[in-house]
Formats: C-alpha cells, structure tokens, sequence
C-alpha cells in the first residue's frame, strides 16, 4: 500500500528551512554590512601637528575624472604632485552608492551616517571638526561654488535629518560662529539677509566687495553670498580668488584655522555627462589647489588636504598610448561624453593627496635695500647681502604619518583632528 503523503507536515518543514534560510542570510547580511559599512575606519595616526589645516573636496571627482584633466592640461594636476597619496572608501550606512550629504558628515564627524543626514543620526546632532575648532578658538572658512547651504558646507555647520531643510539649515548658518562662509545664496537665505549683517559680521554679495571688505574691514566675520552664475572657472572671479579671499581673513589672526573648500560643480556636470563642463569645474579647482599650495608654502605649518566626497557618472577614460590622440578624443565631447557610464554616483573609491608645510623657515640670501629701493653696497663695493625667509620646510611622508593606502572617509577627519586639535 502506498503511504499517505501528509501535505500539513511537509508545507511546516518547507516553511521552517525557508525560515532558516533567510534567518542565516540575514545575519550574513548583517555581518557584512558591519564589516564593509558601519566599521571601516583605519584610524590612522599622524605625530604631525599644524597651525592651519585646508580641506579641498572635489564633489564627485573619480579617479578618472583627475586622468581627464591630466590629458587636458598635459600634465599631472597640482594635487597629484603632493608626496602623500592613497584612495578613500566613501560609502554610507544607506546601501549602494554614497550621497554628498551622508559623505560630508563622515568627513566632518568621523561618524558613518544615512543618505540625506546632515551632521546627523539616529536622532542625535554630530559635533563637526569645525564646530570643534571654533570652541578651541580656531579660525574657520567655508568656500563652495554652489549654494551655502547645500550638503557638504551644511555638514561642517548645520545639522539635520534632511538635507533638503533648506530653512533650518539656512538659519544655523546665520545664527554660526563661523568666520567665513562664501558660495552662493538662495531665496531662502536672501529672504533672511537682514539677519546676515551684525556689529561682528560684513555681508558681501560681489566679488569686488569680498576684495576689499576683506582687506579694509574690522570685523571679525564675513558672509559672501553670490548669484548664479558669479563664480567663474576662469579670469578674475574664481573659486581660487574667493579662496585667496578666505586665507587673507583666516590668517589675519595668530589662532591659526580650518578651511574647507568645495568645487562643487564637478559633480554636476558629471551627473549630465558633460565632460567639456566637468574639465572646466576639475581644472578650476585644481588651480585654488595651487592658490592654497602656494599660500601654505609661503606661511608655513599648514596641511593641505584634498579628496573626493564620491564618484560621478562612472567616468571610464580609454587608454590611449599617444598623447595627441588623446587629447584629440578627448576633446571630441561628442565622443567623450559617452565614457560616463552613469547618471548618478556610485561607490567606486576615491583619492586622497596630501601636502604638508612646518614651522620651520627657508632663508635665502639676497641683496640688501634701501627706503628707496636702491642696492646698498659695502666700503669695498660690494653688494650688502642679507637673509630673508622665502619659504617653509615641506614635510614628507615618514614625518607627516603612518597612513596606510586605503583609508575610510571617517579617517580624513580623524587626520584632521590630529594635525589641529590635538595639544
């Protein structure tokens, strides 16, 4: 006789080893999402410290975003001259690729958090490096080619659970210590203009009224906030003037300071593949990575920074041997514009470079002068020679840190803690 199937029995077992199925694939879930999301930090160390410390982020520039700019430019861009490198693992708590906001905060909190957070989770305010060095009594600016009150500036000020409070976030800016904030306005924060100027605080809206309130005023505090379409990738008004703007007022205390600077629009024109505008945002930017090069090697013990929020638009540059036929097909935008692969983000690693400058003075010897600016020369004729600092000493790689290649993007704020907060 044949045995009666029990259906009952045999449906419970089916359930029960689903059940068990998915019990195990998400605990294995679980795990991995700790592993490669939640705890990613190196937490390096680093036993330099510094006076200043500039942050440069390049919204959305890739690895091949930067390989684009070199075939444009020639020649490596300014921050891959710097004599620390290695790459930066950018994802969030939110699966799949990172957002700017969620980015931003890791940077300026060294706290993993959600897409769409600013300086924020789980109900709970995130202190911000920035935040930390004003109540040290440091100095601090933030410069971006877009609204003020976007992610990544917001993240270093402001907090909030949706990056799109565009009210709240507006009036943390205003109500801030912070000493610098230059990028553009909104409607949001121009209905608030009144608020804008105080007896501590000029409120600019051009670039020539930056220039000289920066240079004439005796406030402590500046707002500059430009319209659409202001801030030029090339001639006078550029992200690398407002940032020579922002280290004049920095620098015109002895506290020293903290200074992010975002080029904002490379992400932009990269979620439209436009690579004709991404090179003009990338190279802009990499021109106030010279200014900001230049000022630290003038001023001494300072850190400069740079790196990437995220990936954009899956940049793949073909390679091609011939430098010419490169830059020939590079610049057949009909063409290039198709290596994006993407619309949006993804969650590709990112680099980061590295330049540091200390304390200590370069002299040279040159020829002395009078009020008049004639050479003045000794009894035997000769020129009187004299020493003057012409620059500070670079720091390399084994003084500056113990970094490894790859780092999180939670460890460019622990880095930065290092170099300026600790005593």
């Amino acid at each position: 006789m044949a045995r009666r199937v029990d259906n009952k029995k045999q449906n419970r077992n089916l359930w029960i080893i689903v059940a068990a199925v998915l019990c195990v694939t998400l605990i294995a879930a679980a795990v991995l999402f700790g592993i490669n999301y939640a705890d990613s930090g190196v937490d390096p160390v680093s036993e330099f410290r510094a006076k200043n410390v500039i942050l440069l982020i390049g919204d959305g520039m890739g690895f091949d975003h930067i390989k684009a700019g070199n075939i444009s430019t020639g020649s490596r861009l300014q921050m891959e001259r710097f004599a620390v490198s290695g790459e930066v693992m950018t994802r969030s708590l939110t699966p799949g690729a990172t957002d700017s906001a969620a980015a931003a905060t890791a940077m300026a909190t060294g706290v993993k958090t959600y897409n769409g957070r600013i300086a924020y989770k789980d109900g709970k305010n995130l202190e911000t490096i920035a935040e930390m060095a004003m109540a040290q009594g440091k100095k601090v600016g933030i410069v971006a080619t877009k609204t003020v009150t976007d992610a990544t500036p917001a993240a270093f000020l402001t907090h909030a659970s949706d990056r799109n409070d565009t009210e709240s976030i507006a009036s943390q800016l205003i109500a801030s210590d912070v000493d610098v904030l230059f990028g553009l306005g909104n409607e949001t924060l121009y209905a608030m203009a009144d608020k804008i100027a105080t007896d501590e605080r000029d409120y600019c809206t051009s670039f020539q009224s930056i220039a000289d309130t920066v240079l004439t005023s005796g406030k402590d505090k500046i707002f500059g906030l430009l319209e659409d379409g202001a801030i030029q990738n090339f001639g006078a008004n550029t992200l690398a003037q407002l940032t020579r703007n922002a280290l004049t007022k920095l620098s015109a205390s002895d506290e020293g300071f903290f200074l992010m600077v975002e080029g904002s629009k490379i992400d932009s024109a990269s979620h439209d593949n436009d690579m004709q505008a991404m090179l003009n945002e990338l190279i802009s930017f990499n021109a106030t990575i010279s200014a900001c090069k230049e000022w630290a090697s003038a001023n001494g013990d300072t850190v400069v920074i740079v790196t990437a929020d995220h990936e954009t638009g899956g940049l793949k540059v073909p390679s091609i041997n011939d430098a010419s036929e490169a830059y020939d097909a590079l610049l057949d935008y009909d063409n290039s514009d198709k290596w994006f692969t993407k619309t949006r983000h993804t969650a590709a690693n990112v680099g980061y470079y590295i330049y540091a400058v200390s304390d200590r003075e370069i002299y040279n010897s040159v020829e002395a002068v009078n009020d008049k600016g004639e050479i003045i020369y000794d009894q035997n004729g000769d020129p009187v020679m004299v020493d003057v600092v012409t620059g500070y000493s670079e720091i390399d790689y084994n003084v500056l840190m113990d970094i490894p290649e790859e780092i999180d993007n939670t460890d460019i704020f622990e880095l930065i803690k290092q170099w300026l907060l600790t005593q």
